[in-house]
């Protein structure tokens, strides 16, 4: 004998089944920048970020009131510290209890597998150009569910190299500025200096705000290597960039202090410009507002 449903129980059983389908819905699955294929079954609410290049893909897509953890190193200090970027406190994550950890590829992708040890979801997030970059905030938006968001900025980040691009194509080669960016300090007690080459995001604003990167023949890490201070007062670059963890007066002072860089073009005609070394190091949206900037250091606000 069939027992028939009562009509409550029949609208029970249908609300399940259409919650079950909207939860299965929203479950997606994508490759990280390590390769891996990550499975999130519902848009994380709750994030733990690893890496403070990661925090700012979240807030910008509008995402903060998500993250309930980040590092020591981060700027954005509305949620709980975690500690060091490496070895990463897993048992200080666990106890926050992440949908998802976002994190950055690189030195810190060792603590992957830690992490999934520990049964916890770990996105890797290693944007090495600003083509990856776009393509990045248009992963973030499909695995949060704010796709609107991000086809938003994707569009404002095309736009800010397309219309860069087409300002400094009709710019002779020979007009351009040679232009030298580094991330480190000087100090005569220094013997190399780490700079960006092909390969890596740095390069391509150099180019596109309209320098000529004196490193661009070069390559390395994720298209970053280290030159000698013998190559660089060769090539005896028209601006120099430095990308500083201190006081920018500091290091002006430094700069004009130094036993080889004070004799170079670009000190003696005033064309060294410091920028925040932190904003500049992380891969994020933030680094298209870079290509203004440096174009105003190029052609001083033509």
């Amino acid at each position: 004998m069939v027992k028939l449903l009562d009509s409550g129980s029949f609208r029970k059983i249908v609300l399940a089944v259409v919650l079950l389908a909207s939860v299965l819905s929203l479950a997606i699955a994508v490759v990280d920048d390590a390769g891996r294929i990550v499975n999130i079954p519902m848009p994380p609410r709750r994030v733990v970020s690893a890496a403070p290049s990661a925090t700012r893909y979240l807030q910008a897509l509008g995402l903060e009131n998500r993250i309930i953890g980040v590092t020591a190193w981060d700027s954005y200090q509305k949620a709980e510290n975690i500690g060091n970027m490496v070895p990463l406190n897993i048992e200080k994550i666990y106890s926050l209890r992440p949908d998802l950890v976002i994190m950055f590829g690189g030195f810190q992708f060792p603590e992957v597998e830690k992490l999934e040890k520990a049964k916890l979801t770990a996105y890797v997030l290693n944007a090495n150009t600003l083509t990856d970059i776009i393509k990045a905030v248009g992963q973030l938006g499909a695995i949060f569910n704010v796709k609107e968001k991000a086809d938003k900025l994707v569009n404002q980040l095309r736009q800010k190299m397309t219309e860069m691009g087409q300002k400094t194509s009709k710019i002779p080669l020979e007009k351009r500025p040679t232009v030298f960016f580094t991330i480190t300090v000087p100090d005569d007690k220094v013997k190399e200096l780490w700079t960006a080459g092909t390969g890596s995001y740095m390069n391509e604003l150099i180019v596109i705000a309209g320098g000529r990167n004196i490193a661009a023949p070069y390559s390395g890490n994720n298209g970053w290597l280290s030159v000698s201070w013998e190559w660089l007062v060769k090539e005896d670059p028209d601006i120099i960039i430095i990308g500083a963890y201190g006081d920018p007066k500091q290091v002006e002072q430094a700069v004009k202090n130094h036993s080889i860089m004070k004799s170079l073009k670009a000190v003696k005609t005033g064309k060294v410009f410091i920028v925040d070394g932190s904003e500049v190091s992380q891969a994020a949206p933030h680094l298209f507002d870079y290509l203004e900037v440096f174009y105003n250091f190029f052609y001083g606000g033509k």
